[in-house]
């Protein structure tokens, strides 16, 4: 009689912009990769789908999702065109990279999810807010969260340009790309708290050196996988 192979945990780390999340996330699972060979790494922005098809489709999506001038007039097109391209990126990511590996028994490891996105559309009022909680909850959620929780000034000082969108240029941000960053980015955090902050395992990264968070960060994806933590 064949057996199903056990699922794969898939591990997601999420955190304001600056936080690290794609340095932490990608040097994490080089260091666990070296231990375990049932481990694969999901670039949200570019994960790895089966096929020429898959890859070209998602190549467009996530060319009008990113790959767009500072100047270019988002808003034009609504919060709910925009609410619900994010959502079928994510919807498409799990159908085609993520659920392939972890219904093998792959354990997966991704440099973010949807909750950034999730808590920006929460601030954008209740209407919106609670559109964008029916959108996203049809996406399927990590099996556990690992938040890099910093200080936004902290994070302001590590970046080096500032996109329109982390500056909260289309919600009412200024000209002052920095402070306008902070404000936004402060709004975003506690917006966090909405979308299961509590229940996830959250590194706070302001006083950390990236050696540190980095070893923070194995433990915990190493008691996650010891565990076979899943909702």
């Amino acid at each position: 009689m064949n057996m199903l192979p056990e699922l794969g945990v898939f591990i997601a780390f999420e955190g304001i912009d600056g936080a690290g999340k794609s340095t932490i996330a990608r040097a994490t699972y080089n260091k666990v990769s070296e231990l375990r060979s049932d481990f694969n790494y999901i670039d949200k922005n570019r994960p790895p789908v089966l096929s020429g098809y898959t890859e070209f489709h998602m190549s467009r999506i996530r060319e009008i999702l990113w790959d767009y001038p500072d100047n270019a007039p988002l808003d034009e097109l609504g919060d709910q065109h925009w609410i619900n391209l994010i959502a079928a990126w994510f919807q498409a990511t799990d159908y085609a990279a993520v659920r392939p590996l972890t219904n093998s028994g792959v354990n997966c490891i991704a440099d973010g999810w949807y909750y950034k996105y999730l808590a920006r559309f929460l601030l954008k009022g209740a209407k919106l807010a609670e559109d964008a909680w029916e959108v996203f909850s049809t996406i399927r959620p990590p099996d556990a969260v690992i938040f890099l929780d910093v200080d936004p000034a902290r994070a302001a000082q590590r970046k080096e340009s500032f996109r329109p969108s982390e500056s909260g240029a289309y919600d009412g941000g200024n000209e002052d790309r920095i402070n306008s960053f902070i404000a936004y980015q402060s709004q975003v955090r506690s917006a966090y708290e909405r979308c299961g902050l509590s229940t996830w395992i959250r590194i706070d990264t302001t006083d950390l050196s990236e050696e540190a968070v980095l070893e923070e960060a194995i433990d915990a994806v190493h008691n996650i996988l010891r565990k076979g933590q899943r909702p």
